[in-house]
Order: C-alpha cells, then sequence, then structure tokens
C-alpha cells in the first residue's frame, strides 16, 4: 500500500496526525497520486445508495482539487455518497456541497455575512517580574532568559531549558482565538487550548513537581518517580502522576471539570468533596464545578477520547454533543459571543470539522444541520434549531 493512500485510509478512519494530514496535503497538490485519488473517489460512488451516480458532482471534486479553493471540512453522518465526498473535500479543502446544492434564503444569507478567521497559534507569556511578551509573530530561536533557564521558540513551541538557578514563575497564557505548545524544563509537554493559561516554574525543585491550569489543556508529562507531576485545576482539583498522558477541561462556563486519561495513570483529588479517584487508560473524572449535588468524583469508563482529544488534533468534534456545549467551542475558538433569539434549541449535533474553517464556513455546515444563525459584528446570534 503506498504512502498516500495508507494517510487516505487514516483520514478516512479519523486516526490521520496533525503532521500526517498536512502531509496528504501535499501528495494531493503535486498531483503525482491523481490517479489513486481519481480510485478512492470511484470506490465511494460506487457505493452510492439506490445506484444514483452523480457525475456532475465527481467532477467537482475534481475541479476543486485544480483550483484548490480554500473551505471548511464537513463529515456528514448520513447518505454514504454525499459522507464519502464531503470527506474528500475535507482532505483538499473545498466547499464542495455548497458549490453544488442550491442554497435556501437563509444559507444565502449566512454567505452575505461578514466573515471571522479561525483560532491560530499565538499566546502571551507573562514573566517573573511582570513583563509581558506576545508569541503570535516571534520566531525560532532565543525569546527570553529566566534566571539560568533559557526560553527560545522550536517550531511552534515554548521551550524551557535548564534545571539550576532560581526558581522563578512565569505564566503563559492564550487569548480566545489562540492555542499554543509548550515545553517545561523537565521536559513535560503541555498543549494549551484557547481561552486558558498554566502557571509554571521556569525550573523544578523539591520533591514535587506542580503547575497551575485554567481552561483546557492536554499534557504528556515527562517520568519522574522521585518527583511526581502535579496539575493544580482552579484550586477546585488536583491531578497527581508519575509520568502519562492526560487531558484537563476546567473551562469556568462548563458544569464539569473533566480529567481524561490516555496513558499511564492519574489520581484526582476534588478539593470540595475531599475525593479522590485512580483513573485507567480510557477513563474520565467528572467534578461539578458547583459541587452542589453531593456526587463528588464521577468516573466515565470508556470515555469518548477522539472527541475529548479533537482540539488538540485540529478538529472540532460534534458527535452527540449539545448545541449549547458546541456555541461554547465556537466562541472561544472565534472570540465571538454566542446569543439565543428563542432560547437555548435542545437538540444534539452530529459530525465533525476542522478548526482551520472560517466563521463563515462553519455556519453553513450548521445550516445543513438545521442550525441557522447570522452574524452581527462579534455576535453569532441562534435564531433557530
Amino acid at each position: 500500500m503506498t504512502e498516500f493512500r495508507q494517510l487516505m485510509d487514516k483520514y478516512l478512519t479519523n486516526t490521520i496526525l496533525v503532521e500526517e494530514r498536512q502531509r496528504l496535503l501535499r501528495l494531493i497538490a503535486s498531483q503525482q497520486y491523481r490517479n489513486e485519488l481519481e480510485s478512492v473517489v470511484d470506490e465511494a460512488f460506487a457505493g452510492a445508495v439506490d445506484g444514483e451516480e452523480d457525475t456532475e458532482l465527481r467532477e467537482l471534486i475534481f475541479q476543486a482539487i485544480r483550483q484548490r479553493r480554500s473551505a471548511p471540512v464537513v463529515k456528514m453522518p448520513y447518505r454514504r455518497i454525499a459522507a464519502a465526498c464531503v470527506i474528500l473535500a475535507l482532505s483538499i479543502g473545498s466547499y464542495l456541497w455548497i458549490s453544488h446544492r442550491t442554497t435556501s434564503p437563509t444559507q444565502q444569507m449566512a454567505v452575505q455575512t461578514p466573515d471571522l478567521a479561525p483560532g491560530k497559534q499565538g499566546a502571551i507569556l507573562t514573566l517573573a517580574n511582570g513583563s509581558k511578551i506576545v508569541l503570535d509573530s516571534l520566531k525560532n530561536g532565543h525569546v527570553t532568559t529566566q534566571g539560568n533557564a533559557l526560553v527560545s521558540l522550536d517550531n511552534g513551541a515554548l521551550v524551557y531549558a535548564g534545571s539550576e538557578g532560581e526558581m522563578l514563575y512565569n505564566t503563559m497564557s492564550t487569548p480566545k482565538g489562540r492555542q499554543f505548545q509548550l515545553r517545561l524544563s523537565d521536559g513535560t509537554q503541555v498543549w494549551l487550548n484557547a481561552a486558558s493559561s498554566i502557571s509554571y516554574p521556569t525550573v523544578f525543585k523539591g520533591q514535587v513537581r506542580q503547575v497551575d491550569v485554567k481552561g483546557e489543556a492536554y499534557f504528556e508529562v515527562a517520568q519522574n518517580t522521585n518527583m511526581p507531576f502535579r496539575v493544580n485545576v482552579n484550586n477546585k482539583e488536583v491531578v497527581e502522576v508519575l509520568g502519562t498522558h492526560f487531558n484537563v477541561n476546567a473551562y469556568d462556563n462548563e458544569k464539569s471539570i473533566n480529567t481524561t486519561l490516555l496513558e499511564g495513570a492519574v489520581r484526582v483529588v476534588s478539593g470540595g468533596m475531599n475525593g479522590d479517584a485512580v483513573l485507567k487508560p480510557g477513563q474520565q473524572a467528572r467534578v461539578s464545578t458547583g459541587m452542589v449535588d453531593g456526587t463528588g468524583i464521577k468516573v466515565i469508563s470508556n470515555a469518548d477520547i477522539d472527541r475529548v482529544m479533537a482540539w488538540k488534533n485540529g478538529m472540532f468534534s460534534f458527535e452527540d454533543a449539545r448545541l449549547d456545549e458546541v456555541m461554547r467551542q465556537l466562541e472561544r475558538w472565534y472570540d465571538i459571543e454566542v446569543t439565543y433569539e428563542k432560547g437555548v434549541p435542545d437538540i444534539e449535533l452530529m459530525g465533525k470539522m476542522t478548526r482551520d474553517v472560517s466563521l463563515k464556513g462553519l455556519m453553513l455546515f450548521l445550516e445543513r444541520l438545521g442550525v441557522h444563525c447570522r452574524l452581527e459584528g462579534r455576535k453569532l446570534i441562534v435564531i433557530s434549531g
């Protein structure tokens, strides 16, 4: 099996990594694998329901490949042919079904609204003396020195090097519409989602490595059995770990603090209830932010890891997600305010999109799912659902 086919198979099964997706885009752009791409499309149309074969739609796929128009990525959960074509549109970044289908008046209204760009890489670094450095436009290389720790940018990640000297504290914060990656002095890697922050020492000393987190972050902790790693979450929960991969979602406007374990083992300690739980891979610990129901920590087995990790993998996952939950994600990524004209519709969504879609493109996707919106400045108004 060729590299191209392997990457396509990974994409179609939703197991492709961000770096692999970028490689797939380059292969498609090179036209070297045009025949193999045509085979994938032919296979998709071979499975069309009711024997339908839309030759116009098939040609639009290849026209989009040639033109390489920028557009959203959509994966629809119904009609096999539509799903296959839209997945291909996702790979090449083309707006297949929008260009082919006649839009409704509501869809035309969405197209005419001012567009807003999606979020991007960026963060603000607050140094020990309180001064701030905007990381958005800096290039690779030396950024600053904190005590004996050298701070630099390396391929989009802020990296700390050094183990000796004074233990100073820095804070990385991501505004709405930004995310960033951090490598601490012990080698631990942290991915910070939008509207989040992490405070940490420039070097680790003593018996414990501790950081403070607000918002959402994914950790790959460097193992050190002599110095356990602890994450203080909003001063409401502590995650204790030796070496592991886990995600913490702790936004103030969410109903619970969710800690999801991908690899290793963690112990979640709830400050409000004085309870604790040891997680196994695939489990999620939920702690109510209100702490009023008396249930303490609720452990969910077989957590939806793909949905939890979608943000870190450059995706939105709307699978079985309530509309208000999705809208809170959009508020953070597009730096918008969401309001509801007639209250919050009681619906659940399906499907996936990449996070590099403009807001206009996402509105068109929501229209396809029956959620009608209009944009006024930076306010997204949900009309109906």
